[in-house]
């Protein structure tokens, strides 16, 4: 996806400090994260780490060759598939070898299809793992070119429909492009599910 330096420092802490070794990627956008992620799973030599879900064809051929560039093929695997084909939980569990531990949402932002793949995916999550949903504040809702409140409203019904789920949402009333005062940085906002070990 497209991201700023607070989400991608939470992400790092996930995948350093915890040894996440498995992550799904619903957006992949210019590749950035892609390669970041792909970076810190080298270094803990988590080899077919990272598989990223996109439909832009010529935005997954960019981030393969940066990919490629960067020496991170065996680490990542970007899919030209939607993250809501029926398909791709199954092609993401080949590449990985299992269940994802953290799957990262920053994908179209549009509240209906965000909550699709809340549905979609978190039955896919392995126990204990995390969801990460970029772009969850007030101020990101503009983002959904629907106009049907974004990310915030999907993780809002998510966890109201998911009562016995673990969730929060960082920065969720930010409403402008400042967060003065904030300790996480980012007025985009970061939502999280966490999936009980035991359901």
């Amino acid at each position: 996806g497209e991201c700023a330096v607070p989400i991608m420092s939470l992400l790092q802490g996930f995948v350093m400090g915890s040894h996440v070794r498995r992550i799904v990627q619903l957006g992949t956008h210019s590749g950035y994260s892609a390669l970041l992620l792909g970076f810190w799973l080298r270094r803990s030599g988590s080899a077919n780490g990272l598989i990223s879900f996109e439909i832009g064809e010529s935005l997954c051929a960019y981030t393969r060759a940066w990919l490629d560039r960067a020496g991170l093929s065996d680490y990542v695997q970007i899919e030209l598939q939607s993250s809501l084909d029926p398909a791709s939980p199954a092609v993401a569990r080949a590449y990985l070898g299992s269940e994802p531990q953290l799957i990262f949402v920053d994908s179209s932002h549009e509240y209906s299809s965000t909550l699709a793949e809340l549905d979609a995916w978190y039955p896919e999550l392995a126990p204990g793992g995390l969801m990460v949903l970029h772009d969850s504040s007030e101020c990101a809702t503009s983002f959904d070119v629907t106009k049907q409140g974004g990310v915030r409203r999907a993780l809002r019904e998510w966890r109201e429909s998911h009562p016995g789920v673990e969730t929060f949402s960082l920065n969720q009333d930010v409403g402008a492009i400042t967060t003065p005062g904030m300790v996480y940085q980012d007025f985009c906002g970061a939502g999280l599910i966490q999936k009980p070990l035991r359901e």
